[in-house]
């Protein structure tokens, strides 16, 4: 009887210490490599303090054809997931059928560009198959874009290094990863537009729960500096009053609260629907605070145009106190989808015959429907 009450006693110990010695080794060898620069990625070594001088190089650059015009692809929401193996094939498709139907210049992806625990396999897969055009390409990030193995950092690193990527990590000392500014010139050198990439970022706490973050106070004083010295690099000095002030176009994934103002506008009739393109069949999933990034955009009087994803059946695109609003149309069935919503939106700064920098050059925007042609 003693025998076995020793025996039993010695398997409990046995078993205890089995436990503790696996535990420890999943903690500090899993836990290790999910802590890891590998898993999370290596951030940015820029920093930006507002009292940095402004170098124009700073920025990527690309090149207007003068008397061309210069067409911008938008992808928004791609989602691709590896648990969607259809999902992956309709949207690589489409991307396909996008860019041969329209020839752009430049490719920009509006957010949640993949979704799921492997969206690092799938960005690299993503990567790879836009790079095959030899197009200057970009993405901002979303907030499903790192929500699985990976850390932000990580796809920052990633798109970074991607091939004709134009990517770039930007600052590490203010919120969010990916922002940076891409400079559009014509031949002679001057500077006909700017664009401007921001990080929405992911999540937060409200007192209400959690919902949406918004783009903060400190991306915000990035983006007036970036604005100021790239209106002074060309013109010598940043004085709106005076039209000395270069033209930009904001891309991001989260809508600003003011596209729910004006949609709101246009369902109440106080824009004439003549002038609205697209139309929204949900409501704006915006952050529950306003950071005031759009009263600095009307301060500066540079964005013309802001074009996001995120609102999957949204596609409305709408002038609202001086700034065009628009939504990016979704490009994958992956996640929530209207197939009446399926394709790319093309954005075409116009030719101007004169060749010289106007601060009023045209822009005009088109969504591209591709609508059952994918399978």
């Amino acid at each position: 009887m003693q025998t076995n009450m020793n025996t039993d006693i010695s398997l409990k110990r046995i078993i205890s210490i089995l436990v503790v010695i696996i535990t420890l080794s999943l903690s500090s060898c899993g836990g290790a490599k999910i802590h890891s620069k590998k898993y999370i990625g290596t951030p940015s070594n820029t920093v930006w303090f507002e009292e940095d001088e402004y170098h124009s190089d700073f920025n990527s650059t690309l090149v207007k054809k003068d008397g061309k015009d210069y067409k911008i692809l938008l992808l928004a929401d791609i989602q691709v997931d590896k648990e969607n193996k259809k999902g992956k094939k309709h949207a690589f498709g489409l991307i396909d059928k996008l860019v041969a139907a329209t020839n752009p210049d430049f490719i920009v992806s509006l957010g949640d560009n993949t979704q799921g625990y492997h969206s690092d396999i799938m960005a690299k897969k993503l990567s790879n198959h836009i790079a095959k055009f030899n197009i200057p390409w970009a993405v901002v990030l979303g907030n499903h874009d790192s929500e699985g193995r990976r850390g932000r950092p990580w796809f920052g690193n990633h798109y970074e290094a991607s091939k004709n990527s134009l990517f770039k990590y930007g600052p590490s000392n203010i919120h969010g990863v990916g922002n940076f500014t891409v400079q559009l010139k014509d031949e002679n050198g001057d500077i006909i537009y700017s664009f401007v990439m921001f990080d929405s970022n992911t999540y937060r706490e409200y007192e209400g729960g959690e919902g949406y973050d918004f783009i903060h106070r400190d991306q915000i004083n990035w983006y007036e500096w970036q604005i100021k010295g790239i209106s002074a690099a060309q013109y010598g000095e940043f004085n709106p009053e005076e039209n000395k002030v270069v033209p930009s176009i904001c891309f991001f994934h989260i809508p600003l609260l003011e596209f729910d103002d004006a949609a709101k506008a246009v369902k109440n009739g106080d824009i004439n629907a003549a002038n609205v393109i697209g139309e929204n069949k949900e409501g704006v999933a915006s952050a529950k605070l306003n950071s005031g990034l759009f009263d600095v955009m009307k301060r500066l009087k540079s964005t013309t145009h802001v074009y996001c994803g995120h609102d999957h059946i949204n596609n409305m695109s709408v002038d609202w106190q001086g700034i065009k609003l628009s939504y990016g149309l979704k490009t994958g069935r992956t996640s929530y989808h209207d197939e009446g919503m399926q394709g790319g939106t093309l954005v075409t700064i116009k030719a101007d015959k004169s060749n010289k920098v106007k601060s009023t050059a045209k822009v005009e925007m088109e969504h591209i429907y591709i609508i059952n042609q994918v399978e």
